[in-house]
C-alpha cells in the first residue's frame, strides 16, 4: 500500500454507489492501476471524467477484489472492521487522513487498535463461554474465589473509537498485556495454574465497587492486572513450594514406616521360633533320658543365640535408621520462613523416632523371652533327671569347702590346694588313685 499512498498523495477522491473515483495526474493513472492490481483488484481499468477532471474509477464491492477492498472512507470504518473481525486487515488505506498499512511508523490510531486487539485476545483466552452472535459475542466467566463462585460478563465490542482514543497514554500498557498473553501461551506444567491465577486476578479487578465490567474501563487496567497477577502468582508459587515440601516429608515418613514394618515382620518371624521350641520341649520331655534332655537344652540354647543375633542386627539397623531420619528431616526443621514445614517435619521426626524406640524395646523383650525359655528348659531338665539332681545336691552339700579353698591364698597355687583338700576328703577309689598319681 505504500506505492498507492505515494500516488494518491494530495489527490482528490469521491465516492458514489460503491465506486471510488481517484483524481490523479493522467500520467499516474497507469501506475496507480498497476498498484491496485498488485493489491488484489480484479476489474479492468476504467477512466472517467468527473467533476474535477479525469479519474480512475475503482469498484469497492467484494467481487472486484481478491478478498476485501483495502479502502476505507474514514477511520471509523476501519475501526468497525477491526471490531467485527477481531483483526486489522493486511492492506488498508483510510482516505480521510491517509492512514495506510504501508507506513513505516504506525499511526497512533493503529497502535490503539493493536492494543485493543491484544486485550481482546487476552480476555478470550480466559473465558469459559462465549455468547452467540445475536448476543454480541459476550465473554462469560465463571470464577471461583474465596467468597464463592461468581459469573462475570464482558462484551469486547462495546467500545467506540472515541472511547478508545480518549484513553490516556499513561493507561496504555501494551508491554504488560503482551507479557500476560505470553505467560498464558507458555506450554509447560504450570500453564493451567497461571491461567487460573490470572482469572482470579481479573475477578479481583471486576469486584471493585467503583468499576463496571465494560471494555473501556477494563483496557485501562493493564498495569494493575499485571501487578495483581504477579502478586497472586508469587503466592501460588509459595504455596506450591510449601505443599511440595510437605509432600516430600510425607513421602519420607511413609518410606521409613514401611522399612520399620518390614523389620518388625522379620523380627516377629524369629519370635515365632520360641513357641515352636516350647512345643518341641513338650514332645521330648516324656523321655527323661539324660541325652534327650541334653539335646533339648542344646536346642533351646541355639534358639536363644540365633534370636539374639538376629535381633541385634535389627537393633543396629533401627539405630542407623533413626540417625537417617534425623539427618533427612533436619533440613526441613531449619527453614526459618516456613513454619508449617518445620512443624510437619518435627511431628514426622517425633513419630518415626518414637516408633523406632518402641520397636527396639520389643526386640529386647523378645531376647529376654528366648533366654527365659532356655533357662526354664534347663531347670526342668535338671528336675526330672535323677543323676543331674544327685550331682547338684553333692555340689550344694560341699559348697562350703569349695569356698574355703578359693579364699585360702597360701604359698601354693589355689587350685593345687583345692585338689589336695578334695583328695583328702574323697572316698571314691578312682579319685584316690588319681590323687596318688598326681602326688
Amino acid at each position: 500500500m505504500k506505492a498507492i499512498a505515494e500516488l494518491l498523495a494530495n489527490a482528490k477522491h469521491a465516492m458514489a454507489d460503491g465506486v471510488l473515483e481517484l483524481y490523479v495526474n493522467p500520467e499516474k493513472i497507469d501506475a496507480l492501476y498497476s498498484a491496485l492490481q498488485g493489491a488484489g483488484y480484479k476489474r479492468s481499468r476504467v477512466v472517467d471524467r468527473g467533476e474535477d477532471g479525469e479519474c480512475l474509477s475503482v469498484n469497492l464491492d467484494s467481487d472486484s477484489w481478491q478478498g476485501n477492498s483495502p479502502f476505507f472512507p474514514k477511520l471509523e470504518e476501519l475501526w468497525r472492521h477491526v471490531v467485527q473481525n477481531s483483526s486489522i486487515p493486511g492492506n488498508y488505506y483510510v482516505l480521510d487522513g491517509a492512514v495506510h498499512s504501508g507506513q513505516e511508523t504506525r499511526s497512533e490510531p493503529v497502535k490503539r487498535f493493536e492494543y485493543y486487539l491484544g486485550w481482546r485476545a487476552l480476555l478470550s483466552s480466559l473465558k469459559d463461554h462465549i455468547g452467540s452472535q445475536g448476543n454480541d459475542s459476550t465473554l462469560i466467566y465463571f470464577i471461583s474465589t474465596e467468597k464463592g463462585a461468581k459469573i462475570y460478563e464482558i462484551n469486547p465490542r462495546k467500545i467506540s473509537l472515541d472511547e478508545l482514543m480518549a484513553i490516556p497514554s499513561s493507561n496504555i500498557s501494551t508491554d504488560e498485556v503482551k507479557k500476560l498473553q505470553s505467560d498464558l501461551d507458555l506450554n509447560d506444567g504450570h500453564q493451567k495454574e497461571r491461567r487460573d491465577v490470572l482469572r482470579t486476578s481479573l475477578s479481583e479487578l471486576l469486584e471493585e465497587e467503583d468499576s463496571v465490567s465494560e471494555m473501556p474501563w477494563i483496557i485501562k487496567q493493564g498495569k494493575r492486572l499485571k501487578k495483581k497477577y504477579q502478586e497472586n502468582y508469587d503466592i501460588y508459587l509459595h504455596k506450591f513450594s510449601v505443599n511440595k515440601l510437605l509432600a516430600e516429608i510425607e513421602e519420607k515418613s511413609t518410606d521409613y514406616i514401611s522399612k520399620i514394618n518390614e523389620s518388625i515382620s522379620s523380627s516377629q518371624s524369629k519370635a515365632f521360633a520360641i513357641p515352636g521350641a516350647i512345643i518341641a520341649i513338650a514332645a521330648l520331655i516324656k523321655n527323661t533320658d539324660s541325652l534327650a534332655l541334653f539335646l533339648v537344652c542344646f536346642g533351646l540354647l541355639c534358639v536363644w543365640l540365633l534370636t539374639v543375633i538376629a535381633n541385634n542386627i535389627h537393633d543396629e539397623a533401627y539405630a542407623a535408621l533413626g540417625e537417617q531420619v534425623q539427618r533427612s528431616l533436619k533440613r526441613y526443621e531449619v527453614m526459618k520462613d516456613e513454619n508449617e514445614v518445620r512443624v510437619s517435619a518435627g511431628e514426622a521426626k517425633s513419630k518415626l523416632l518414637g516408633l523406632i524406640g518402641r520397636s527396639r524395646a520389643r526386640l529386647k523383650f523378645i531376647n529376654g523371652l528366648s533366654m527365659a525359655v532356655f533357662l526354664l528348659g534347663c531347670v526342668y531338665s535338671v528336675c526330672v533327671n535323677d543323676k543331674a539332681l544327685a550331682f547338684l545336691e553333692k555340689i550344694h552339700s560341699e559348697r562350703h569347702q569349695y569356698f574355703r579353698c578359693l579364699e585360702d591364698y597360701g604359698s601354693r597355687h589355689r587350685w593345687a590346694d583345692v585338689r589336695e583338700r578334695l583328695c583328702s576328703q574323697t572316698n571314691e577309689p578312682a579319685l584316690k588313685k588319681s590323687c596318688a598319681n598326681a602326688n
